[in-house]
């Protein structure tokens, strides 16, 4: 069971799960629970999928800088990989059919994504970036489309997408030189040092010029505007580090910090 369980990361899943929850929390969550229930499961298993397919695709390079892995130790062999891909991919989607066409549609666009980035998307300039912020991001629209009111969460989701964006982006330029021996086609190894520091500042700038949306368009009220300050004074402190060229491992943990802060400023304002 072990091997499984190291191959899913069953961490990360729950993360996507607990998600969905805040999302369906400021849709507003009913005393129906089941559809929470089975959206925050189907988001559980169909990210579980995405690991297993990434190691699956993944495994040359594991064999050499992660032997340990269960699929190159040899703890899980391809044939079960693959089965285990399709179950948790198959039984994800098949739960999403039961709350509503719009999240069946959301679980096989999201699983394709997985597939593709697994195979493919990974080592492409930029996309591999905006892929796993739209993954991000859509988790939350996951838990406010099983309600049937998506629309306060789509907001906390486009936030997230950008300033996730920049995190992935500043990741990039902290595994530089990993990527290069992975033949990763990463924003730092493309386009450099001070084109890197530029792109990563504009996606958590627009990411705080977002920041006001739900105020202007009367979805949250005053907690929101109090609460909000707080990840905006963050986010605008993680740019003054980019241009300043700081630790990149630090840039990263204020941009966690800052979506963290608009998360709760998000559940304040739909208190």
């Amino acid at each position: 069971m072990k091997p499984f369980l190291r191959l899913i990361r069953p961490v990360n899943c729950l993360m996507a799960s607990l998600a969905v929850l805040v999302g369906a929390y400021l849709g507003g969550i009913s005393i129906v629970i089941t559809p929470v229930a089975f959206a925050m499961l189907a988001a559980f298993l169909v990210s579980g999928g995405g690991m297993v397919i990434n190691d699956y695709y993944d495994r040359d390079l594991d064999f050499i800088y992660d032997h340990d892995r269960p699929i190159p130790s040899g703890e899980i062999s391809l044939r079960t990989a693959l089965i285990l891909t399709f179950v948790l991919f198959a039984t994800g989607i098949y739960l999403s059919f039961w709350i509503n066409i719009y999240a069946f549609v959301v679980a096989c666009i999201n699983s394709g994504l997985l597939i593709a980035y697994a195979m493919d998307l990974q080592k492409r300039l930029l996309v591999s970036n905006l892929t796993v912020s739209f993954l991000v991001g859509s988790t939350f629209v996951f838990g406010g489309i099983a309600v049937g009111n998506f629309m306060p969460s789509l907001l906390l989701a486009l936030m997230a997408f950008f300033a996730n964006t920049a995190r992935e982006i500043i990741k990039d330029a902290e595994d530089k030189e990993a990527d290069a021996t992975k033949n990763v086609r990463s924003v730092p190894l493309v386009l450099g040092k001070k084109r890197t520091r530029m792109l990563s500042s504009v996606f958590v700038i627009v990411s705080i010029l977002l920041s006001p949306l739900p105020l202007v368009l009367g979805i949250f009220g005053l907690w929101y505007g109090v609460t909000v300050l707080l990840p905006v004074a963050t986010f605008i402190r993680s740019v003054q580090m980019i241009e300043m060229e700081e630790d990149p491992s630090k840039i990263q943990g204020m941009l966690k910090l800052g979506m963290l802060l608009g998360l709760i400023a998000f559940l304040a304002g739909a208190f």
